[in-house]
């Protein structure tokens, strides 16, 4: 395959990085809550609704979210009375009598259990903190009463965390009889003990909301059935849609609020950068994370590596790549594992029956995932037998893994023909993999290692494959593409760019790149390549330099299509040998 080849096949470098759609600067400031609006609408719906007293918002940071959400629930929060609750007073018992206590509505802020209608956050608490408790002096035999959080809130909002009512669950019980009854009511923490007295109740109205991510809330909903019956339900939304150019400036104007807040200047190049560096995490251009956990990681890491308060696209790159050395520790032995052919993977030259396809690796206890090329080959006997995966036969792949090879078979003998009962047997192996793997984004690898061992033609080592397929060939979207891209990149790199490596990825992932700036560099040069394919037509035409199947035309004697070539060798195979004039006596 020729260079000419290659740039008309391939991608160009401008389309390798996403670009935001903003020309104009300075940047109007925005807060979070502005690209919340479904968000908004319900808690004011929540707040406003005469019965309702519970929400569940679903958030990831809620320590984070709950210290947005606590000054937003107070400027929306319904401005009734100024005070709540109530007064006890207890008039203490001596050694004849018991104490007694009795209870008034509060007139004062100063009475012992009233409250002004607060909004409290409280992401961490136990029995005696939520519900308050009962003191008694250890001589005199006094009685104090302690307010807990559910009376300091009494008339507005308690932000809770589903955290603690998971590892507490008989805190929820109780909370839930609170709520449904609007009354609080007194009792012992002790399950032998009874009150030392008799200690009124009262009525008692608070709204609850509950933050938690969808894993905890999901856990909630099945220990109480009724949970969503009982509750509001809404998402504070962790991504944020910049499709179009008004979505990209109130995302814009978020980040420059942030940045405000931490007396900081970005230019318009550093938007941009921002922006790519989340399409990485999101692997979406069009969608990506609005945390504000992260964006102030990000603004606060290329401040404190700058040394400087005016940032820029530099600023931001410097942090990227010195995060990317001082977490590399495992991706770097892993590629000079490759570099030391301690794991063979070729990069240059063609081999029948060997493809590198890509995955992405992950470590337990490492914060990094990275690309890893891994070297597919292939063995084909004819005759009756089956597509053997070495793999799953040992265990080491996981189900989606079998499926997706299962699907290139299925794939190949539909567009063959082939009959159920395979005229050859074949042996697909993951080479030098000791670790399990899973997922389908090698069944285009394994499809086109198949048909180059059936068809006995080579495969290009310079060109790694990723994506998955369905029955019918056409090429389906997968996961990493940025990590599989550059880490077969950073492999070709150390070894030599010779301007005929690159990789082929489904066109369906051509969203989800933003690629580093070393692996544009080199596209631009025409030293590394990305080629997004279509179908298994598109595929095997690019890497095969023939057709896949036979169309209407004359094709030259080193272009026969690859199906009439697997046709041939089947058919030359299933002839039955001749017999010699010595066989002939011998029978």
């Amino acid at each position: 395959m020729t260079s000419s080849f290659f740039q008309e096949q391939s991608l160009a470098w401008d389309a390798l990085q996403p670009q935001l759609a903003l020309t104009e600067y300075p940047i109007q400031p925005v807060d979070f809550w502005t690209l919340q609006m479904n968000v908004q609408r319900a808690i004011s719906l929540f707040l406003h609704h005469p019965n309702q007293t519970l929400m569940l918002l679903k958030a990831e940071d809620k320590a984070d979210y709950a210290a947005l959400l606590k000054p937003l629930i107070e400027q929306m929060k319904p401005k009734e009375r100024s005070i709540f609750g109530v007064n006890y007073r207890i008039e203490q018992g001596d050694s004849f009598s018991f104490p007694k206590i009795e209870v008034e509505a509060a007139q004062s802020l100063e009475d012992n259990f009233a409250s002004s209608g607060e909004v409290i956050s409280a992401l961490y608490c136990d029995q005696f903190q939520l519900f308050g408790h009962i003191k008694i002096h250890p001589s005199s035999q006094d009685i104090q009463l302690i307010p807990g959080l559910i009376h300091r809130a009494n008339g507005g909002v308690l932000i809770l965390n589903a955290a603690t009512l998971l590892s507490q669950f008989d805190l929820w019980q109780r909370l839930k009889h609170i709520l449904q009854t609007k009354r609080f009511d007194w009792y012992s923490a002790h399950p032998f003990k009874p009150l030392p007295c008799e200690i009124p109740g009262y009525s008692l109205d608070v709204k609850v909301v509950i933050l938690g991510d969808r894993t905890e809330i999901a856990t909630l909903g099945e220990l109480e059935e009724d949970l969503y019956r009982l509750a509001d339900y809404a998402e504070v939304e962790s991504y944020l849609s910049v499709a179009d150019v008004n979505e990209q400036k109130n995302w814009a104007g978020y980040v420059q609020h942030l940045a405000q807040k931490n007396a900081l200047t970005l230019d318009l190049s550093s938007f941009n950068k921002i922006y790519q560096l989340l399409v990485r995490e999101s692997e979406n251009r069009f969608l990506i994370h609005l945390s504000p956990r992260i964006l102030n990681n990000m603004l606060l890491n290329a401040a404190t590596f700058s040394q400087k308060n005016t940032l820029s696209a530099v600023d931001f790159e410097a942090v990227f790549q010195q995060q990317s050395v001082q977490q590399g520790f495992l991706k770097e032995q892993t590629y000079a594992d490759i570099l030391n052919e301690q794991v063979y993977v070729e990069t240059e030259g063609e081999i029948v029956g060997q493809i590198n396809g890509l995955s992405v690796i992950e470590y337990p206890g490492t914060p990094v995932k990275f690309g890893e090329p891994s070297r597919i080959s292939c063995i084909v006997q004819f005759g009756e037998g089956e597509v053997v995966d070495v793999e799953r036969k040992n265990e080491l792949a996981g189900n989606l893994h079998s499926k997706g090879m299962m699907i290139a078979q299925a794939c190949l003998s539909n567009i063959l023909e082939l009959p159920s009962q395979l005229p050859f047997s074949a042996s697909l192996v993951f080479e030098q993999s000791y670790g399990e793997i899973d997922g389908d984004s090698a069944s285009l690898a394994i499809f086109c290692v198949l048909v180059s061992a059936l068809a006995d033609l080579p495969l290009p080592q310079s060109i790694a494959i990723t994506g998955a397929i369905d029955q019918f060939g056409l090429i389906h979207a997968v996961g990493g593409v940025n990590d599989k891209i550059e880490g077969f990149f950073a492999i070709c790199k150390r070894r030599g760019l010779t301007g005929k490596q690159g990789v082929v990825i489904p066109a369906t992932t051509l969203q989800q790149l933003s690629l580093s700036d070393e692996v544009v560099s080199a596209v631009k040069k025409g030293e590394f390549f990305i080629f997004p394919v279509e179908d298994i037509h598109q595929t095997c035409e690019l890497i095969f330099q023939r057709d896949l199947l036979e169309e209407d035309k004359i094709y030259e004697e080193s272009k026969r299509p690859i199906s009439r070539l697997i046709q041939k060798r089947i058919d030359f195979r299933a002839e039955p040998a001749k017999k010699s004039l010595l066989s002939f006596f011998r029978t």
